[in-house]
């Protein structure tokens, strides 16, 4: 049985778009947005929150136990909002009954925000000093280098790795090895988008119109990645807070991830990443993180500004 630690409210992040008593016309937009007020008003429910939690345990076999209650708390108040619930008790009831308001709190719940090369400069330095001494060190066909994009949302960072693999291979003189990247997240939904590798023009508007003809093929209006991304791609559903199914990989990009994640499970999430590699892996994380803790000392720094880190040998 899920038990979740003890839990205080916190409203001190909530934005002026998320908050209708931040805003002033919010409350003359009649009786829907006086409604959405007292829900954002409703008591904390330490309670409520705990069966929301046991159901997507028991349900989905997803612990929430180590993520920020916050983050958590935020998601399941915009659900009860969008689902034109009453209240908690009335959500609960849904909750309960609906696997599609189920599947849509895990969405909510996802970590989705996510876009092809986002923060160019990151990736561009991920190809030179991660992509490219590994593709030198395991040069011929009969090598292999993996690649893990932990917590991939809907696949842009995935095929973003993809193609900054492929575009590197092309450079070096000596035959590329084999190339795989693999992608994760808890959203079945995001990682069904991954899969199949459609996007709106929106979606792949940080892709250079050199990679988009490159890479993508145009259906109607929307773009496809290519045989080639397809090929050496592949994605799961995935609990970073479980013990990673698969290991041994040459470098890890768990980007603007970990800061979703409680203090308590932060080192444990590291962890799990840091047994994931191979001896002299490479990990990247968001560009505002940092390691805490016992991880500290089982990496070292390659990139500071990039947080490009080594796994020390």
């Amino acid at each position: 049985m899920i038990t979740p630690t003890a839990i205080k409210p916190d409203y001190s992040d909530i934005t002026e778009s998320e908050s209708p008593l931040l805003s002033v016309s919010a409350f003359w937009q009649g009786i829907s947005s006086r409604k959405f007020i007292a829900i954002w008003m409703e008591p904390y429910d330490e309670a409520f929150l705990t069966q929301v939690m046991r159901h997507l345990f028991q349900t989905r076999g997803i612990d929430l136990t180590g993520y920020s209650q916050s983050f958590v708390y935020r998601a399941i108040r915009k659900r009860i909002g969008r689902s034109d619930s009453v209240d908690q008790s009335d959500y609960l009831r849904k909750l309960q009954k609906s696997e599609d308001e189920t599947n849509q709190l895990l969405a909510a719940l996802s970590i989705n925000v996510t876009e092809f090369f986002r923060d160019r400069g990151a990736f561009e330095a991920f190809s030179e000093c991660v992509i490219r001494p590994l593709l030198q060190a395991k040069s011929g066909a009969n090598s292999i280098l993996r690649v893990w994009s932990a917590g991939c949302a809907t696949g842009q960072e995935v095929y973003t790795i993809a193609m900054c693999l492929l575009e590197e291979a092309r450079r070096i003189r000596t035959p590329p090895p084999m190339l795989s990247v693999v992608g994760t997240d808890i959203s079945s939904q995001a990682i069904a988008k991954g899969k199949s590798g459609v996007y709106t023009r929106e979606e792949v508007k940080g892709v250079s119109d050199k990679l988009l003809h490159e890479y993508f093929v145009r259906r109607a209006d929307d773009y496809e990645v290519d045989d080639r991304l397809g090929r050496i791609t592949r994605f799961y559903r995935e609990n970073l807070l479980d013990t990673p199914e698969q290991k041994h990989f040459d470098a890890v990009v768990c980007r603007n991830v970990l800061i979703y994640f409680s203090r308590a499970m932060h080192d444990k999430v590291t962890m799990n990443l840091y047994h994931s590699l191979r001896q002299g892996g490479y990990l990247m994380l968001g560009r505002t993180e940092t390691l805490m803790g016992a991880p500290r000392g089982v990496f070292e720094v390659i990139n500071l500004e990039n947080r490009i880190l080594r796994k020390k040998m």
